[in-house]
């Protein structure tokens, strides 16, 4: 396998959900994107061309997951017999299963763990940079233009930024390891225990959320009383997430309140 090749198929991931349809999801991206593969599998165009058409059936896995199904699929194919290449059903049942699978941890850590991370994160940074933290009366109002453009310059930046680095790594990195190890790529895959992290982020991700509430939001309020108390509830809950006691809560809350009211942030 050479690297322009899996480059080619690389790029070619992208455009997996260019035809979505509802009747067969992605399996016209899905074989656009295999063809670089399938060429280099097949020696005679017939049967290069039944490959093709046999990928063109019902497929569907999260889009950043994809690029490890495919290289699954080449190293099957590549070792099977030139006769049964194009017509064995087994490469069908594994690429069903495995976009299955593949398409439920997507979802999990990725729409629904590290992208509102990745959002939240780059919003901190943001609301930092465009809103600095002061302890007088000076601090800029939520509605400055000047500084609501500066976060939002940082937030685009850094969301994108943080998103992308991880994922477009998953795919080149997933791309590679599944051309060469075939079906035990999941032993890989099993070795970023992404479960696990995925737990953590979320935990990290709402404390970053709870911070940014806490510090920010009842500077430019009238009510400040009720984002006080609309903070101290939301704390309240990340922490018995993590089966703290109410007690140990309650003294947090006030050796936060002590503290801040020492470095000049001062509540009602």
């Amino acid at each position: 396998m050479t690297t322009v090749t899996l480059i080619q198929t690389f790029i070619r991931s992208f455009f997996l959900q260019a035809l979505w349809n509802f009747e067969r999801m992605q399996n016209i991206g899905f074989a656009f994107s295999m063809e670089p593969f399938l060429k280099r599998a097949h020696r005679s165009q017939e049967s290069f061309t039944r490959s093709l058409r046999r990928h063109c059936e019902y497929f569907n896995v999260h889009p950043y997951f994809a690029p490890i199904i495919m290289g699954v699929i080449f190293n099957k194919e590549k070792n099977l017999d030139e006769t049964s290449r194009s017509e064995d059903p087994t490469l069908t049942v594994l690429k069903n299963t495995m976009g299955g699978a593949f398409g439920a941890i997507g979802d999990h850590v990725i729409w629904g763990t590290w992208r509102p991370f990745c959002a939240v994160m780059a919003l901190s940074v943001g609301l930092l940079v465009g809103f600095p933290a002061s302890n007088g009366n000076s601090s800029h109002s939520v509605f400055d233009p000047s500084s609501a453009l500066l976060c939002a310059k940082w937030w685009i930046v850094g969301f994108l930024s943080m998103f992308n680095s991880i994922h477009i790594w998953l795919r080149w990195r997933g791309l590679q390891k599944a051309e060469s190890d075939g079906p035990l790529v999941v032993r890989w895959v099993e070795s970023l225990h992404l479960q696990k992290w995925a737990a953590q982020i979320r935990r990290v991700g709402l404390l970053f959320l709870f911070s940014m509430v806490l510090v920010y939001f009842a500077r430019w309020t009238a009510s400040e009383m009720l984002i006080w108390m609309i903070a101290v509830l939301l704390g309240s809950a990340i922490l018995k997430r993590w089966r703290i006691s109410t007690f140990v809560i309650f003294y947090l809350v006030c050796a936060v309140s002590v503290v801040m009211t020492k470095i000049g942030i001062h509540w009602p």
